[in-house]
């Protein structure tokens, strides 16, 4: 798929689909206005006889003398229009797209255009056309489509804008294509060689193995591990630029099948455990995108990876270990595998001191049951980092919840630190 930014207006637009997000009062709306001018009133008396008033959710179909052989889609984004219109515009466009087997398309964005707006309706286009067919017996090649965004301008940052929600999307395709994977392809070692794969200039990747965890006295991950055939690791990826003005650590959970060990989970509650690694998967994005955006930030991410299958040679509740910072953890129930790994990643990633350490994981099926499917939870030792995640999360439209973080104690490296934990 390709997107283009284009001045054309509107009714001249190179398309076989046009869809025209509309906000506010749909008479005031400027493509509306220009798109029904040149269809002698058929727009206007199509939203009548319907009676679109562009709430949100809502679609109006044209069809109509000049536009009989490209279809025009108004869709309500409600008033005031939120980031949110953006995505389901492309997705909309991409979704009808598909049932008119157009291979062009075009997708108004009206006069108030702004970078933040570009970026959303690339980024949800490129997401919109997303599909895992890589064990399908007889996959479909997706079809060919040019979606042209009709801006009333072309400068520099809007064109910026596109370049970023491609890159934003290619990484979240890639986190996507590794939660997608089923655990016999994707052991510990096989998200490590997906990590090397990333390496580029100023991004740099390390992978510590068994031997290099005992080294590090990393008790901890290799006690999760220990159950299972596949050994576990650590991978340490380094983005450095040439000035950086901030130093952020990233902590993922990479858990590539998570069985309960000895404390075994129900059958149901292992349909979905290959997705256990989906911290380390979002953190792989995330590090796969630096390079490419340029930021000013240094970024160290840190993924424990393992295996929690039951064997002769599992850890037992009762047992105790030891993370590599020293602190001696009992192991009351083998299904808290993800809090184990975590300890030894925290403690390594705050001897670098980093300004705040950023935390994603799979961790507690209770967040879903309070917050439901679409809402994520955020605890932290830090409200004013707390406050900038949730209203960064807003900007992505995505959305943050924050549940209270009880202190009963703390490694001491992390005491000072600012950090945060996302549960997904």
């Amino acid at each position: 798929m390709t997107v283009t930014l284009s001045a054309t207006p509107l009714p001249r637009l190179a398309a076989d689909f046009v869809v025209v997000p509309v906000t506010g009062r749909p008479a005031d709306h400027a493509g509306v206005r220009a798109l029904d001018a040149a269809l002698d009133g058929a727009v206007t008396a199509e939203m009548r006889r319907r009676h679109f008033t562009a709430a949100h959710g809502q679609e109006c179909w044209v069809h109509a003398g000049a536009a009989g052989n490209r279809p025009i889609l108004l869709l309500g984004g409600g008033d005031p229009a939120t980031l949110g219109l953006w995505y389901e515009a492309a997705d909309a466009t991409v979704r009808h797209a598909a049932r008119l087997c157009v291979t062009r398309a075009g997708l108004a964005l009206g006069d108030a255009v702004t970078p933040a707006m570009v970026q959303a309706v690339t980024e949800g286009l490129s997401l919109a056309r997303y599909t895992f067919t890589r064990y399908r017996s007889r996959p479909t090649p997706a079809s060919a489509l040019a979606v042209a965004l009709q801006v009333p301008r072309l400068d520099p940052s809007l064109r910026e804008a596109v370049r970023v929600g491609e890159v934003a999307a290619t990484a979240t395709s890639l986190a996507r294509d590794l939660a997608n994977t089923p655990a016999a392809d994707l052991v510990p070692m096989d998200l490590a060689r997906a990590a090397l794969r990333l390496a580029a200039p100023g991004l740099r990747v390390r992978v510590y193995d068994r031997r290099a965890l005992r080294r590090l006295r990393m008790g901890a991950i290799l006690g999760v591990g220990q159950g299972s055939a596949a050994p576990p690791c650590l991978i340490e990826l380094t983005y450095t630029p040439k000035r950086p003005q901030r130093r952020i650590a990233l902590v993922g959970k990479g858990i590539t099948f998570d069985s309960g060990g000895l404390s075994l989970k129900t059958a149901d509650s292992m349909q979905s455990q290959k997705r256990d690694m989906a911290g380390a998967a979002l953190v792989l994005g995330v590090m796969q995108a630096l390079p490419a955006l340029r930021l000013p930030i240094e970024v160290r991410a840190y993924v424990a990876s393992a295996e929690n299958m039951p064997s002769g040679t599992a850890i037992r509740p009762g047992d105790v270990l030891r993370a590599c910072n020293g602190t001696t953890i009992e192991v009351l129930n083998t299904d808290a595998e993800g809090r184990l790994v975590l300890a030894d990643a925290l403690a390594f990633a705050a001897r670098r001191r980093p300004d705040c350490i950023l935390d994603f994981a799979t961790l507690t099926a209770v967040v879903r049951t309070a917050l439901g499917p679409r809402c994520a939870a955020v605890l932290g030792s830090d409200r004013r980092l707390i406050g900038e995640l949730i209203a960064a999360a807003g900007d992505a439209n995505e959305m943050l919840w924050e549940l209270s973080l009880i202190h009963i104690s703390e490694p001491t490296r992390l005491r000072r630190i600012s950090y945060a934990v996302f549960c997904l």
